[in-house]
């Protein structure tokens, strides 16, 4: 997607905190570097809600208080304070932010050609290569997630995973705990280990290495003299208290094989481990039930015939279409029950992204998940509390208290069974980002919206005049919103009347751009992440604009 070209004077910015002036008014909707600044105190109270609270019963109707990025109050008798901005909760369910367990999301890293030898980066940070700029987070906000566990997969010892919340400004500001757990793979590198066997040899032979180098390093300094300094390792030293058992390292495990082979080396070396991925847990429940550790399941299900046993079940059989499809319905039916064998091991766990490409998915798939028998309130337990309590942040995260960090997850219905249901909002660290109710697929057929608009929008009670170009290729639109030099590019669609574009703000995030057009007359609204919505009205220039920009021509 084009990124938004955007230069702008922080003293116009403060100009226009001071006078409100309506043209600086819409400096203010673009300007990115000081949206935590301008709004860090904003209150928010959302009334008339049914709060699920995961610390004691559901409040059918009540009133969440959010300031200064803390939940500030809730309850069946909570009032709105005074300078609060109202959200009518009215139809809307608040949860506890949902977490991400497992999740690639935001990493930005170099060609595979490029990167640092990755068998042993234990003393690296994930965040050392994460975008806080990606459109991704503001994917991942849509599908209701607040914060993710962010881990490398394209190591052996593959760095310190970190939990970000989902939107802020930089990594710092974004950072909830870091690290949580070491991270452990099985994908082998460009040079050495570069085979699966390669890979295994060298996971053993790190961890020796490591407690070798501890022995050391603990003789070293209790006895310098006549000793050669041992040299420093800091991938090494990471390592130690793995190798000790005394900190968790998270094996990534996708096909059933992984499994055995985690489980092997954890109980040769004396591992403290967690399970990630997990993608055919449902092939090996008895061991998921002996191991009893943590298990992060990936809700990036995959093909039938990506999964272990599909050709020997379908070689040298000569099936007809209809055993084929049989086997197929088994094979997608058992992929999709994967959490619920999870949970029946009775372990904890937590669900996640890991592997996913279209975050789109991640809703569909939780609710495939619960049809196939994970419990609706599991479900909700493995986004919330049970990933807040495995990382070792339940005191901040994963139920609606006062005093937590205000990650909040808004929904309209019930996002784990109807798939009518949408998210509307989410908060982060008091941050609001809103959504519209999805569209139904388009049929086609959209009439023509090219050309050069004179829009006027209204932001924090000032009005602000900007232009709006559009381009249009059958139902596909392109185009810029400018105002006194600046710009934002946006891309979407037009069908049946309504636009939806997309763009994004540097530091800010995801931006979106819905209007209704009747003719040469446009009425919409912008969702601006933590600045809110501003509305708008566009009126199309007369002239050729409408015949040189409009569809395909």
């Amino acid at each position: 997607m084009a990124k938004p070209k955007i230069s702008w004077d922080r003293s116009m910015f403060a100009r226009a905190s001071r006078l409100l002036a309506p043209t600086l008014a819409l400096l203010i909707l673009f300007s990115a570097s000081d949206v935590s600044a301008q709004f860090e105190g904003r209150t928010y109270a959302i009334t008339d809600a049914r709060l699920v609270t995961l610390n004691g019963p559901i409040i059918e109707t009540g009133t969440i208080v959010l300031r200064g990025g803390l939940i500030e109050a809730l309850g069946a008798d909570v009032d709105a304070p005074a300078d609060a901005v109202l959200i009518d909760g009215t139809g809307l369910t608040v949860y506890p932010g949902f977490i991400d367990a497992f999740s690639q999301t935001g990493l930005a890293l170099p060609d595979r050609d490029e990167r640092e030898h990755a068998g042993n980066i234990a003393d690296q940070l994930a965040t050392e290569y994460f975008d806080p700029a990606t459109d991704d987070l503001a994917e991942l906000r849509k599908q209701g997630l607040t914060s993710a566990l962010i881990a490398r997969s394209d190591g052996v010892f593959g760095g310190k995973a970190v939990l970000v919340n989902l939107m802020g400004n930089d990594v710092p500001s974004m950072t909830v705990k870091a690290p949580v757990v070491q991270v452990m793979g099985y994908q082998g590198q460009n040079d050495y280990p570069g085979t699966l066997m390669a890979v295994v040899a060298y996971q053993r032979q790190t961890l020796i290495d490591a407690s070798y180098h501890d022995l050391l390093q603990n003789r070293y300094g209790e006895a310098p003299r006549s000793m050669v300094r041992p040299p420093a390792d800091p991938n090494l030293e990471a390592l130690v208290p793995v190798a000790k058992g005394e900190a968790p390292v998270m094996g990534i495990v996708q096909i059933e094989n992984d499994f055995k082979r985690l489980r092997s080396l954890a109980g040769e070396y004396n591992l403290n481990y967690w399970i990630a991925g997990a993608i055919e847990a449902y092939r090996v429940p008895n061991l998921i039930q002996e191991a009893g550790v943590p298990v992060l399941v990936s809700l990036d299900f995959p093909s039938t015939n990506e999964v272990t046993g599909y050709q020997f079940d379908r070689a040298f059989k000569n099936l007809t279409k209809e055993e084929k499809e049989e086997l197929d319905a088994r094979d997608k039916a058992a992929i999709q029950s994967n959490p619920a064998s999870v949970y029946q091991a009775g372990v904890p766990f937590a669900l996640g992204t890991g592997g996913m490409s279209n975050m789109s998915d991640f809703l569909k798939n939780l609710r495939l998940a619960v049809e196939a028998g994970l419990p609706a309130d599991e479900a909700l337990n493995a986004l919330t509390i049970n990933p807040a309590t495995i990382f070792g942040v339940d005191a901040v995260l994963g139920t609606l208290e006062p005093g937590k960090i205000a990650n909040l997850t808004v929904a309209s219905g019930d996002v784990f069974t109807d798939g009518e249901a949408w998210i509307a909002h989410v908060f982060v660290d008091g941050m609001k980002d809103t959504f519209e109710k999805p569209k139904p697929p388009s049929t086609g057929g959209g009439g023509v919206v090219g050309g050069v608009w004179d829009v006027t929008l209204s932001i924090m009670g000032e009005s602000a005049e900007g232009t709006l170009t559009l381009t249009q290729e059958g139902e596909t639109v392109t185009g810029e919103l400018s105002a006194d030099g600046n710009s934002i590019e946006f891309e979407g669609t037009y069908t049946e009347g309504t636009l939806e574009m997309t763009g994004s703000i540097p530091e800010m995030g995801g931006v979106t751009l819905t209007a209704t057009i009747e003719g040469d007359d446009m009425t919409g609204s912008l969702s601006l992440g933590p600045i809110g919505t501003a509305d708008f009205t566009g009126k199309r220039k007369p002239g050729d604009e409408r015949d040189e920009r409009g569809a395909g021509k």
